[in-house]
């Protein structure tokens, strides 16, 4: 897409043949998008979409055979895809896995946030939070109001730090787990005002390759295995990881919390994760 919103180069990144990849084509071609913009002006980025064909008549005219054979297929793939996905759900042994229970470190869980150049004498109040490099999450308001402080009040580091860790959340629920957030803030000691500018490291978008799930006998992994939030295949959720956790606590060990029992090997080549679950017991 360029800075003006329309489509340039356009490509089909998996094929269904018997004619929809021309009209797909052909169709994106027409469309005009709200351009994108990088401090505040308008550019040229590389976007994916998804063109969706339904079968039946449109008007009076009708798919042709071929055409209705070939959405007909992708639609069964696309099913059979969904309703197996649990069969890339394994379980492993403890011996064959390393420890995952301390695997993740969230930044913000009772961590500080430094700011260089505060004066500790002096009492300062926030007078503004604003985002840049935000391409994925693009609602600003919604990214402000993960902050719980708002604009004029005094400037406490731990409410900073707290609204860093729903950030890096609210990015990691879409896929985004390589998500860095950078703080460049602006005093105004004449003021006593701190704005904090953030930049967003967004990196790439993670799918879900396989699960594992360790430390389970034969018979509760069978019944869990489908029941789990996220699946292979599916675009990694921070958020749904943690609540299929929290919904099946009462078999974990009372050693530790949910929240680090989950593992994420990156495949950045692939943009593909496997997620490990950890129910073992950990340091017995």
């Amino acid at each position: 897409m360029n800075s003006e919103g329309k489509p340039e180069d356009v490509k089909v990144s998996r094929s269904l043949g018997k004619g929809l990849d021309e009209k797909s084509i052909e169709a994106v071609r027409n469309w005009t998008f709200h351009p994108a913009r990088k401090n505040g002006k308008p550019v040229a980025v590389r976007v994916s979409v998804v063109v969706t064909f339904r079968i039946g008549r449109i008007g009076k005219i009708a798919m042709t055979p071929d055409a209705r054979a070939a959405l007909e297929k992708a639609q069964r793939l696309g099913d059979d895809l969904r309703r197996n996905a649990w069969k890339r759900v394994y379980r492993v042994e403890p011996a064959t896995t390393v420890s995952v229970c301390h695997a993740i470190h969230k930044d913000g869980q009772g961590n500080s946030v430094s700011i260089p150049g505060l004066n500790e004498a002096q009492q300062y109040r926030l007078q503004s939070i604003t985002f840049t490099d935000n391409k994925a999450i693009t609602n600003a308001a919604a990214l402000r109001s993960l902050f719980p402080i708002r604009d004029g009040e005094s400037f406490e580091m731990h409410r900073v730090a707290t609204g860093l860790q729903q950030l890096k959340t609210a990015y990691g629920s879409q896929g985004f787990v390589s998500f860095k957030a950078f703080v460049d803030p602006v005093i105004d000691e004449l003021h006593g005002t701190v704005a904090l500018r953030i930049k967003c490291d967004e990196g790439h978008q993670f799918s879900v390759d396989h699960v594992n799930i360790a430390g389970l006998d034969e018979k509760t992994f069978r019944k869990l295995r489908k029941t789990l939030y996220v699946m292979p295949g599916s675009v990694y959720n921070e958020r749904l990881a943690d609540l299929w956790l929290e919904k099946n606590s009462r078999i974990l060990p009372a050693d530790n919390t949910t929240r680090e029992r989950v593992k994420l090997d990156i495949n950045e080549t692939e943009r593909t994760l496997v997620m490990t679950y950890d129910f073992t017991r950990c340091g017995g």
